[in-house]
């Protein structure tokens, strides 16, 4: 039986009882149902959400500040860990306080735009992670399987074109008349994700007649049940689960190339000696594993949100509403500590993280910290491709068709003292059109001199 005002009316009549009478007697349950977390879970999930709030908003904070002290935007890599550092941030400024509140308060109190914008930024930063993510697995597999298809710099802008071409949304053609909007394509693309989310989250207050009390609650309304299925099912599908296979597919074959017995890079660097090839094996290798430690932390923190999602929206947890929320609240704060766990992988994983890491917590003490002696000379080894003279007079028809001479950087060495060697060539291309052969060359390393400010 559904009980109306009018049918309460009638009763209270019938019983000669006044409201809190009838509640007292009869003892019924709440006719508007807030999920609330048990008295006795509150403090332990509140000391953890602040934990994580902290410890998050420090790490992010100090990579975001390293890596611009250090003016590394340049590489494509440090770029997408800015914007993982940067997604993180917003989870732990928007989504984490504005959650704990509802945990300890049964009405909304943050208005109607916070109540949009907190689940749109929640989705936004999930989105804007495993993009990134998926950005950096495609760098390093380009970087490691093909390297000689690597352009002679890297920027912001290079990064967000392989973004761009990865999801199909710019194509190959048209990059070059969209590159001043490459820059922010990463965002746009999880922006354009979370959007639904915006227009789904409204303000409703809920009477409760029984009780005779007003509740004020930020709650995800959709015209139709179906919708909101097929929204979850795409997010989790399109945004999640396939991203993931990308990148598993990705750096299976990184890890098959590093650490299987016939690599592309030691064909390329035969005529270099075993010590420098070792080291270039090796520093590959730890970038490789701390990359796919952050997508493996990524994966087990938000995996039970997708999922607990996907089967609440399909009817298919049968659970009652306590536990029901009791799981949402458990899966929702293993996300949230995802934030924190990029730092801690770049802290115990990257060396130079440390270094970084060490000078800046020495400077805040006011010591002045400069790197010691065997740390202030770097060396770097360059790769060059030099067109003989036969192939200069076509430099003007090649660029036109996109080629074009480079010269880079190919790896840091270690920051110690190297023996000096001339000058190697790797091998001869010859081209179809002439006889005359394209060198690609080994240079002596060179030491840079670096200064910290």
């Amino acid at each position: 039986m559904n009980l109306t005002p009018q049918l309460l009316d009638l009763l209270l009549e019938a019983s000669n009882f006044s409201r809190r009478q009838f509640i007292q007697e009869y003892g019924p349950p709440p006719l508007v149902y807030i999920p609330r977390l048990p008295s006795a879970l509150q403090p332990i999930f509140g000391l953890v959400y602040v934990l994580i709030f902290i410890l998050a908003l420090v790490g992010n904070t100090t990579v975001l500040i390293l890596l611009c002290r250090r003016k590394a935007l340049q590489s494509p890599s440090t770029f997408f860990i800015c914007s993982l550092a940067l997604s993180d941030l917003l989870i732990s400024i928007f989504c984490m306080p504005a959650t704990l509140l509802q945990h300890f308060f049964t009405n909304w109190l943050a208005g109607d735009f916070l109540c949009k914008l907190i689940p749109f930024l929640q989705v936004t930063a999930i989105a804007t992670s495993i993009l990134t993510m998926t950005c950096i697995a495609v760098e390093r597999f380009k970087g490691i399987l093909y390297p000689l298809k690597l352009q002679s710099g890297y920027s912001p802008c290079h990064a967000m074109k392989m973004l761009g071409h990865m999801v199909f949304i710019i194509p190959s053609g048209s990059a070059e008349q969209l590159f001043p909007f490459l820059p922010v394509a990463v965002w746009l693309i999880a922006l354009a994700v979370a959007g639904p989310m915006w227009y789904a989250h409204k303000v409703e207050v809920k009477y409760d007649f029984l009780y005779d009390v007003h509740y004020t609650c930020c709650q995800e309304v959709w015209p139709h049940p179906k919708q909101r299925q097929t929204y979850t099912t795409v997010l989790s599908v399109l945004v999640f689960l396939v991203p993931m296979l990308i990148m598993a597919v990705l750096y299976g074959r990184i890890m098959a190339e590093l650490w299987g017995k016939h690599r592309v890079h030691d064909v390329m660097f035969q005529a270099l000696p075993g010590s420098e090839i070792k080291k270039i094996t090796r520093k590959r290798r730890h970038a490789v594993k701390m990359m796919a430690t952050v997508v493996l932390l990524f994966a087990v923190c938000w995996a039970p949100f997708q999922l607990v999602s996907l089967l609440s929206d399909y009817g298919m947890l049968n659970l009652n509403s306590d536990h029901e929320f009791m799981v949402f609240s458990t899966v929702q704060i293993l996300g949230f500590s995802n934030s924190v766990c990029n730092p801690l992988v770049y802290a115990a994983l990257n060396n130079n993280f440390k270094k970084d890491l060490v000078g800046l917590l020495r400077r805040g003490r006011g010591k002045g910290w400069c790197p010691p002696r065997q740390l202030r000379r770097k060396v770097r080894v360059g790769v060059s491709a030099n067109e003989p003279p036969c192939l200069r007079k076509c430099a003007e028809r090649d660029t036109n068709r996109g080629a074009r001479q480079w010269s880079r950087v190919a790896w840091e060495a270690e920051p110690t003292t190297s023996r000096t060697f001339p000058q190697s060539h790797l091998f001869r291309v010859a081209t179809k059109k002439t006889s005359s052969p394209l060198l690609l060359s080994v240079t002596d390393p060179l030491p840079v001199s670096t200064s910290r400010s």
